[in-house]
């Protein structure tokens, strides 16, 4: 049912003036639907008293539909106060007074999550039903006299009931793999998982789990945002941080005492990370994925998992030992099952490490070709003299993209490390530019996440200097320590530090070129 409720602030006081105000406003709303619902109800009766049986039973009806919407919502209105305050005093008592938040999941409570990968195919199949139902319907009933009167646009048609055939082939492919692999859970060791601290459990199959290639275990900080608009609601994410691991496909599982596999998951979490949340159009989501490429359906298990902060915890060393480390393959290993691009060699100079253009071949054609549809549409604007001010903000798009997709088809890069300086030689073309960083200037080596495209995550390699690091916390903390005023700077920098290279497609990969660059420059 909608809620009417709109969050001005977090007193009490403004969220019950804000719940009547979405009340007043939704009966407003409703009230010419109820009305008219109310005056096509009387008007279908009197044509029932008048003999007309089937134009009155019509017009009923008709106005049954709308008599019910305008006091559905109504009724939705005036008992969205008392709703939320059952939900509000439901929340307090499952979560502690909002202190235990991962307390108002029950899955989180018991501390085994089921896969979600299961709710989604119920989802695709839904949307295969509409699309192949709609499409069918169209098809049938429609294209025949469009394309008999010599409207050819209508084939525009099939492509519902093909989106409809592509849903239906992804649904029967998760029914085949839950058949073979069965349900899976996830059972943390220790509810919930403690920021700086780790993520520790076993995830387990229905039926056993006998791996053919690696199996990539991967754990996302994701920034969710819902905003809602005139035709429902959109859900945006952004992956704001991210590890992976790769396991053997030689692998030896634990057998589950249901006679399916145990993965065994163990990821160090960074205390400067937020939480997970459960409310608002803002959350934070920790999801947790398998993923293993099999002949047949491939294996995929998905779950959200409680992260938040525990009183009490100690930070886990950066030199921790990993449970798993047996069960994963190395970082050479891993560049030679993915068939890594980048060349790592000794030159005469230091060790060299070459990032050649167009590595990402996929990303960089797709926004390359967004670029140049947008510059296209900018010109078929300005040709046709419909809006400059259009033109202007589609061809702004061109030129974003047009350069990401530049960058990511030309642009090719050679980082030199040595035990005095890094050379940074970034070349486009027929254009280079070189850049030297002296070693006592350089505090680390990095890894930031840049490009995503949906849970996938490119990162970036920073090389991170004093003069990065000097940023507006450490001026304003000499300031009140010495009460000298920082000189007056204009300047475009960037505060994690000078991009080496981007669009690094493999975590453990940029891990261990962290730590070669740190060898190499005697780290």
């Amino acid at each position: 049912m909608a809620n009417f409720s709109f969050q001005f602030g977090s007193s009490g006081k403004n969220s019950r003036a804000a719940t009547w105000l979405g009340g007043i406003v939704a009966c407003l709303f409703a009230t010419p639907f109820a009305a008219f619902g109310l005056f096509a109800i009387w008007s279908g009766i009197k044509k029932l008293s008048a003999g007309e049986t089937g134009q009155g039973v019509g017009i009923s009806l008709f106005g049954l539909v709308f008599a019910a919407v305008g006091f559905g919502i109504m009724y939705a209105a005036v008992t969205a106060s008392r709703r939320q305050r059952l939900a509000e005093e439901k929340w307090n008592a499952q979560t502690d007074g909002g202190k235990k938040v991962w307390l108002a999941r029950d899955d989180w409570a018991a501390g085994k999550i089921k896969s979600s990968t299961t709710a989604q195919v119920r989802i695709i199949f839904i949307v295969a039903l509409a699309f192949c139902s709609f499409g069918t319907a169209m098809s049938f009933f429609v294209l025949p006299g469009e394309l008999h009167g010599g409207n050819y646009k209508a084939l525009a048609i099939l492509l519902f009931p093909a989106i409809g055939i592509g849903c239906g082939i992804a649904v029967i492919k998760g029914i085949l793999a839950r058949k073979r692999f069965g349900d899976c859970t996830f059972e943390l060791a220790q509810v919930p998982a403690p920021l700086g601290g780790s993520l520790d459990g076993l995830i387990q199959t229905g039926r056993p789990l006998r791996l053919e290639q690696g199996l990539h275990l991967k754990l996302s900080c994701i920034s969710r945002t819902v905003t809602s608009s005139g035709d429902g609601q959109h859900v945006s994410e952004n992956i704001i941080w991210q590890s992976e691991k790769v396991f053997r496909p030689d692998a030896s599982l634990p057998t589950t005492g249901a006679g399916g596999s145990g993965i065994p998951v163990h990821f160090n979490l960074p205390a400067n990370q937020p939480e997970s949340s459960l409310r608002g159009s803002s959350t934070i989501v920790w999801r947790l994925e398998a993923k293993a490429k099999m002949a047949g359906p491939d294996f995929t298990a998905m779950f959200e998992v409680p992260v938040f902060r525990v009183a009490g915890t100690v930070p886990s060393p950066d030199n921790d030992s990993d449970p798993t480390a047996s069960l994963q393959m190395s970082a050479e290993e891993i560049r030679r099952d993915e068939h890594s691009k980048i060349q790592v060699t000794d030159g005469p100079n230091g060790r060299e490490f070459y990032f050649p253009a167009a590595r990402n071949p996929v990303p960089a054609i797709i926004t390359s070709a967004f670029g140049l549809l947008s510059a296209t549409g900018c010109g078929a604007l300005i040709i046709n003299h419909v809006s400059y001010f259009a033109a202007a903000i589609v061809g702004l798009f061109a030129v974003i993209f047009g350069s990401f997709g530049i960058n990511l088809l030309f642009k090719s890069s050679l980082v030199t490390v040595n035990s005095s300086e890094v050379t940074l030689q970034n070349h486009w073309l027929f254009f280079t530019r070189t850049r030297r960083f002296d070693a006592g200037d350089i505090v680390r080596f990095d890894i930031k996440v840049g490009m995503t495209s949906g849970t996938k995550a490119f990162h970036d390699l920073k090389l991170v200097t004093r003069a990065s690091e000097d940023n507006f916390a450490v001026r304003k903390a000499r300031y009140q320590q010495t009460g000298e005023r920082p000189p007056l700077k204009f300047e475009v920098k960037d505060p994690a530090g000078v991009t080496l290279a981007g669009g690094l497609a493999s975590k453990p990969e940029a891990d261990w070129l962290v730590k070669a660059m740190s060898e190499s420059l005697g780290r």
